[in-house]
């Protein structure tokens, strides 16, 4: 078996043993080096600490805190041991062994792209500008759409539909049309429009005249029966279609609705289907991001492959986006048949993958060991702050900064700015690291690529 040496420093030297201990079946040891900060580290100064080390053979695989900074030769070269880095911060250890160290030359095999589309809908389509529709088209490809959907009107034609359709396409996209207009149908067919939403025994016989595939509804929006007889008149005109058998919103037929596509699945197991998912997002006073992932993963599991969305209410902002990124999520698990855990944390935007990685007890062991004045801040069930002289705890921003005598504004601007997003991370239950921004998920994802602070290892 393997054994890894974990290198820290000496404030997180404590934290980082009980961490190690909860890894189970492989053999660690933690090696504290003479630095406090161990994201202040080079692997220059990791070489020259362990040049001549009698405790290493040249046989074990030394960890390095994923903050460091310098090539890993140094190391190797010094001690004649293979050198991997880790990850940020200490508590992600756990899922770092758990999908084999990082750092091997072994090629690794990436799932395939997810075989699901998303239909990204312009709403009110007819009451905006061309360049409106081509800002919100543009926005919506760049968040992962591969079709635009044009809504169009219940009551009355959409004007200028044939030049808006043939100006996205010419950008490169492909346009659906949702109408009830025959006349706006024929139109978006004759322009080239790539899928036409959506067909009941009402206006079924336009489909043979389309140039385009068609989606198909039940005619009141749970008759099934309804539903398969369109789709046998579909078959006998040989016209390609897709199946939407309709999801309602929560507390209003949900559970019902998805029992219809689990039908629909086992009745006709080869038939492409669609689901809308803006009756969920758009209705519920709850975050899109945990809504649009279930519901993905829904989808995925019954082999829907069309997706249709929409971005109407401030609550759903963002929702394809996070669709895209399920569908990924959603494919690797599915693809590797284990849970979507521990392979993408972008959809937590809210609530974080981990918690902090001190308690109170951790910290008065790292107090001993500061020798100067400033500020460290931590998280954990208060709001810690300590230096060389004072350990103090509360669980506001207000509460901590009246005991301090800061008379330097810069430094208090930065006391307050950091207290501040300590408390709103007390709040919400999110990791703090000091000078680090909170994490939003994919909302702020460039951001969280910063270095980090003493919370690492």
């Amino acid at each position: 078996m393997s054994k890894y040496i974990l290198i820290t420093g000496l404030i997180a030297q404590g934290a980082l043993a009980k961490t190690a201990a909860k890894i189970k079946e492989i053999s660690l040891e933690v090696m504290p080096l003479k630095c406090t900060v161990a994201a202040l580290m080079s692997t220059d100064f990791i070489a020259r600490e362990l040049l001549g080390a009698g405790s290493l053979s040249g046989e074990e695989i030394i960890v390095i805190p994923g903050l460091c900074t310098g090539p890993l030769e140094r190391i190797q070269e010094a001690t004649g041991c293979k050198v991997l880095k880790g990850p940020k911060d200490l508590t992600d250890l756990p899922a770092f062994f758990q999908s084999g160290p990082r750092g091997s030359q072994e090629a690794v095999s990436l799932p395939t792209r997810s075989p699901i589309r998303i239909l990204a809908e312009i709403v009110d389509a007819p009451r905006m500008s061309l360049k409106q529709i081509l800002e919100k088209a543009f926005y919506y490809r760049n968040s992962g759409a591969d079709i635009i959907d044009l809504g169009g009107d219940i009551h009355q034609p959409f004007p200028d539909l044939a030049k808006v359709i043939k100006a996205l396409k010419g950008e490169g996209l492909q346009v659906s049309i949702d109408s009830h207009q025959k006349e706006d149908i024929l139109a978006a067919s004759a322009a080239g429009v790539d899928l036409v939403l959506s067909l009941t025994s009402q206006n079924i016989d336009i489909a043979k005249v389309l140039s385009c595939p068609a989606v198909v509804i039940p005619d009141d929006g749970v008759d099934l029966a309804s539903l398969y007889h369109n789709m046998e008149k579909l078959e006998h005109w040989h016209v390609p279609y897709l199946v939407d058998p309709i999801l309602p919103p929560l507390t209003l037929g949900l559970a019902q609705g998805i029992e219809r596509y689990i039908r629909v699945r086992r009745d006709h197991p080869d038939c492409e289907m669609l689901m809308g998912l803006g009756n969920v997002t758009e209705l519920v006073d709850a975050d899109s991001t945990g809504i649009n992932a279930l519901m993905v993963g829904i989808a995925g599991e019954l082999q829907i492959h069309y997706l249709l969305t929409t971005e109407v209410s401030h609550r759903a902002r963002g929702s394809v986006r996070e669709i895209s990124l399920a569908r990924r999520l959603m494919h690797r698990a599915i693809t590797e048949e284990r849970v979507p855990k521990h392979l993408d944390d972008s959809l937590l935007t809210i609530k974080d993958p981990a918690g902090n990685s001190f308690g109170e007890p951790d910290l008065l062991e790292m107090q001993k060991v500061v020798r100067d004045k400033n500020f460290r801040i931590f998280v954990d069930d208060q709001i810690y702050l300590f230096n060389a002289h004072c350990f103090l705890r509360g669980s506001s921003a207000q509460e901590l900064f009246s005991q301090l005598e800061i008379e330097n504004p810069k430094h208090a601007f930065y006391l307050g700015q950091e207290l501040g997003k300590a408390e709103i991370a007390l709040g919400l239950g999110k990791r703090y690291v000091q000078d680090d921004p909170l994490r939003w998920g994919y909302l702020n994802q460039d951001e969280t690529k910063k270095r980090g602070s003493l919370d690492d290892y």
